[in-house]
């Protein structure tokens, strides 16, 4: 489906992103994958097996300018090109009412789930536009929309929504170019850390990784060229 296609997928080595990165590399596409943890990318790469044959890893941190701009380079200097952006990285916390929230914790929030998305998006979108394509996808939540959000969340919630007005904007201006904007709002996704965090609840409501990066493959295809500027719902039953 990605035939020779290359992508750059940023919190690769994560519970979401390791299928991801699989999804696309069985999907013949070639993969640049951002990592913060040498340990979890190195678990990655063996697994992969001989998938690994087209993955090339960048440690960085997708929240520094320097680190989007070389991770960009990096596509380019190693395949000439950049097709997709696909961006993973991202955090949870909450647990406090907003009038006792840390100012940290916004911040936190903020970085790891928006400004990272544009810091991304800006050292990817001029390659795309010199060529006229591009598939960029970004991961949203549930917890961005009215009937999502939760009791001292509202951080979490606020950043969410932040990717959601992004992914929009940029889609907007953007709209006469062949380069498609999109991203994914998942409901709680079925990873060991949220077993861990939620062991009472009951699991065979939440939505699976592989039907997450399934959706993202699809965006990231030609068969998704007339979708852009879509904040499409996975909630699973829960």
């Amino acid at each position: 489906m990605l035939n020779g296609k290359v992508a750059i997928i940023t919190g690769a080595a994560g519970a979401l992103g390791s299928v991801v990165t699989r999804t696309f590399l069985q999907n013949r596409a070639k993969v640049v994958a951002l990592y913060h943890r040498e340990e979890k990318y190195g678990r990655l790469y063996e697994k992969l097996g001989k998938l690994s044959d087209n993955l090339t890893g960048m440690k960085g941190d997708a929240t520094l300018p320097d680190d989007c701009s070389r991770l960009v380079k990096t596509a380019i200097d190693k395949y000439d090109k950049l097709d997709i952006l696909v961006n993973l990285v991202g955090g949870w916390s909450g647990g406090e009412s907003l009038e006792k929230t840390d100012t940290s914790l916004w911040d936190e929030m903020m970085n790891k789930n928006a400004k990272s998305v544009f810091l991304c998006c800006k050292a990817a979108l001029p390659v795309m536009i010199e060529n006229n394509y591009g598939k960029i996808v970004n991961i949203s939540a549930k917890s961005s929309t009215r009937e999502g959000r939760k009791r001292r969340s509202s951080i979490y919630a606020a950043s969410k929504g932040a990717v959601n007005v992004l992914t929009l904007a940029m889609a907007e201006e953007l709209v006469d170019k062949k380069i498609n904007i999109n991203c994914v709002m998942p409901s709680t996704i079925d990873t060991d850390g949220n077993r861990k965090m939620m062991p009472k609840a009951d699991f065979g409501k939440w939505v699976s990784k592989q039907n997450v990066a399934d959706t993202i493959l699809f965006l990231c295809s030609d068969k998704a060229s007339d979708i852009k500027g879509t904040c499409i719902p996975i909630y699973g039953r829960s």
